[in-house]
């Protein structure tokens, strides 16, 4: 029986030709959905049903029960199609629960996505579901955050937008756990993370996608995306004041250099000023198509530059603190000249995470994966620095 909310859970048994799965919610395998889509054919549910699929969750506005899609064939694909993958690199104990969590970023992607465009087709929103996503990423960060950080570096420069919000949202639980604020203000800044760039739908695309500088006309038009944010979620139910003011006041500044409104000093809240670091952080991180992103040491030296001025310099220490000398998600180079992947902190040790060995970078090809822990005593390799993954053609997604 398929429940009455636009997102329900079935089970397996009752998938049809021509729903739209959004996540997969238990299985007995370890099956992952490469993309989010619509089941074409009876083959699809049968391979999932092979592969220990049990519940699904599917949405029911972008189904098309009466007329399901014919077959995908290699000569023609369907874009929107269900499409299926083993994980690829290490497999690890626990990984259930790292398939759950990936399972759980997939889900908020989605419904960050229909927000948009329920927005852009003038439809009525509800942030019900994106609400109770945001819940169970808190919870996550509390039980996996180093997890939930490593998603949070899987990048596609066509779909900033998005990721850009999943990411500060991520960041700001994070952030917000590590400053030890109450488990329902991190509801709120996550979800306020999750749309606080939502104004941007009205922002022109040659202006938000253009490959340069842009002019001071240009530059007026996207300050505007604010005021958008800001108009859109006050006028949705379920908006809290937090929320609001993490879309309205993350680009305002101390020195009252910022936008729209030019608050400075006392004026930003801790909220606003936490917004405001992690908004940053991630931007200049972004690969996008006109540039490439940075590393995050060299993001943490943006934000100690710009520390008194335009940060709080107190917060931008505890925000590095937070994230650690060499961030989750990080290619690092080895005494042994291997390259590896930092998985997991040690605040005990910070210059001494566990990592994926993945790469060797004077030979030039993969190694077999396998996880090291540097702070066991034996163990002699140390990180040497941190690397671009771009200068090895390496795609860290395929490792994350």
């Amino acid at each position: 029986m398929i429940s009455a909310s636009p997102h329900p859970v079935i089970a397996i048994s009752s998938l049809k030709p021509g729903m739209f799965v959004v996540a997969i919610i238990s299985q007995r395998g370890d099956m992952e959905i490469a993309q989010t889509g619509r089941v074409n054919d009876e083959r699809q549910i049968a391979a999932l049903v092979t592969r220990g699929v049990l519940r699904v969750r599917v949405d029911l506005s972008r189904s098309k029960l009466a007329k399901a899609s014919p077959p995908c064939t290699a000569e023609q694909p369907d874009s929107s199609s269900l499409s299926m993958t083993a994980p690829q690199g290490l497999r690890v104990p626990g990984e259930g629960r790292e398939l759950k969590i990936r399972r759980l970023y997939q889900e908020a992607r989605e419904l960050q996505g229909k927000f948009i465009r329920q927005l852009k087709a003038g439809e009525p929103i509800d942030i019900t579901s994106l609400a109770t996503v945001a819940e169970e990423m808190v919870d996550t960060m509390f039980s996996h955050g180093d997890a939930m950080l490593c998603l949070a570096r899987i990048r596609a420069k066509d779909a900033y937008l998005m990721e850009h919000s999943m990411n500060v949202a991520i960041l700001l639980a994070n952030f917000g756990r590590y400053l030890g604020l109450e488990r329902s203000v991190l509801k709120e800044l996550t979800l306020g993370g999750l749309l606080h760039d939502v104004g941007k739908i009205m922002t022109p695309d040659a202006v938000l996608n253009k490959p340069g500088k842009l002019t001071d006309e240009e530059f007026a038009i996207m300050r505007e995306h604010v005021v958008h944010s800001h108009d859109i979620l006050k006028a949705t139910t379920g908006i809290t004041p937090t929320m609001l003011e993490v879309a309205a006041n993350h680009h305002e500044r101390l020195d009252g250099s910022g936008y729209p409104r030019h608050l400075k000093g006392e004026q930003l809240s801790l909220y606003t000023r936490m917004s405001a670091i992690v908004d940053v952080y991630d931007a200049v991180t972004a690969d996008r198509v006109y540039k490439q992103g940075m590393q995050p040491t060299q993001a943490f030296r943006i934000l100690l530059k710009g520390a008194v001025t335009h940060f709080d310099e107190g917060l931008v220490t505890r925000f590095i603190k937070c994230m650690g000398v060499y961030p989750v998600g990080t290619l690092v180079l080895l005494s042994n000249q291997r390259l590896a992947l930092v998985m997991q902190r040690n605040e005990l040790a910070p210059l001494k995470p566990l990592v994926k060995v993945i790469y060797h970078a004077t030979q030039r090809h993969y190694l077999e994966v396998h996880l090291l822990d540097l702070a066991k005593a034996s163990v002699n390799e140390t990180i040497e620095s941190t690397v671009d993954p771009k200068d090895y053609g390496i795609t860290l997604a395929h490792f994350i």
